[in-house]
């Protein structure tokens, strides 16, 4: 059987990108109930909350997709060298509500996470510390395009004079993929910093000028499936007041998992980034524990 992640793929310097569906008719009641098997109580109730089965369903999908990417990435990197049963993660939350592993996990795997989930998406962006890949801070945004958005009186409020500019000279037809191009990355690195909404969309902004297209390979079960755009080379400025500050130890970049979906990752790296992506399935998943 191939192996759903390759483990040629990973190591605890790369970042590895996993983009997991979330359409709720993918979850079998047989497979709900393994996931629920991996959460403890307050996960379980946090769960039971919503009103919606097909919320419910993919709330379950959310919890179990990231349990067992964790386990599956400790596994292949090698992580403590030890096997972590998806049921035995232990998450802490900041005081915006920003998961991490709870200490002892953290600093026994070296693995850092984020994810971000909209409409029929989620991705979960996993890296482990390593002597040259110190990293602290790591956030990841997937954002689905609306047309029905009225984007211009959003510009003022949450967007600095400069991106704005920038943005109102692109050809219209363009002026609507860059606002949703910067809004998931400004999502990025907010969540990377873990402070909400408490900082402000304005204190920070993009610089497109420089930006470099390249590709990033998709793969499932080991195989590259699909080729995705990929966007480097951005610019990260901090704002005191007056003062724009380069933000030089920080990367940045976002990509297109298809026309609809775009997703960004921002993290306190400061050099080059090797990346790798994957399409994780509910199924698949399952089964790699299940047969294990």
């Amino acid at each position: 059987m191939s192996p759903v992640i390759s483990p040629k793929a990973l190591s605890l310097g790369k970042l590895s990108l996993f983009f997991c569906p979330l359409e709720d008719e993918l979850l079998t009641s047989a497979q709900a109930d393994s996931i629920r098997r991996w959460l403890p109580e307050d996960e379980l109730t946090k769960v039971s909350r919503y009103i919606q089965l097909s919320a419910r369903d993919k709330g379950l999908m959310v919890r179990g997709f990231l349990r067992g990417i964790l386990s599956l990435v400790a596994k292949e990197t090698g992580a403590n060298g030890e096997s972590v049963s998806p049921a035995d993660w232990r998450f802490e939350y900041g005081k915006q509500g920003k998961p991490k592993l709870v200490s002892g996990q953290q600093a026994q795997s070296g693995l850092l996470f984020n994810i971000s989930h909209s409409g029929n998406w989620l991705v979960v962006a996993v890296m482990g510390k390593t002597a040259h890949h110190n990293i602290n801070e790591l956030g990841v945004d997937i954002e689905r395009s609306r047309q029905t958005t009225n984007i211009y009186p959003i510009l003022n409020h949450y967007f600095t004079h400069e991106e704005s500019k920038a943005l109102l000279a692109l050809p219209n037809d363009k002026q609507r993929e860059r606002f949703f191009d910067l809004w998931a990355l400004k999502e990025s690195y907010i969540k990377a910093k873990g402070l909400g909404l408490a900082l402000s969309l304005k204190s920070f902004s993009f610089d497109f000028s420089g930006v470099k297209k390249a590709k990033l390979d998709l793969f499932a079960k080991g195989v590259c499936i699909e080729v995705l755009p990929l966007f480097a080379g951005i610019q990260l400025n901090l704002h005191r007041g007056e003062s724009v500050k380069l933000a030089d130890t920080w990367s940045v970049l976002f990509g297109k998992l298809n026309e609809e979906y775009r997703f960004a990752v921002s993290l306190d790296l400061d050099s080059k980034l090797d990346i790798h992506a994957h399409k994780m399935d509910i199924k698949d998943l399952l089964n790699e524990f299940e047969s294990n």
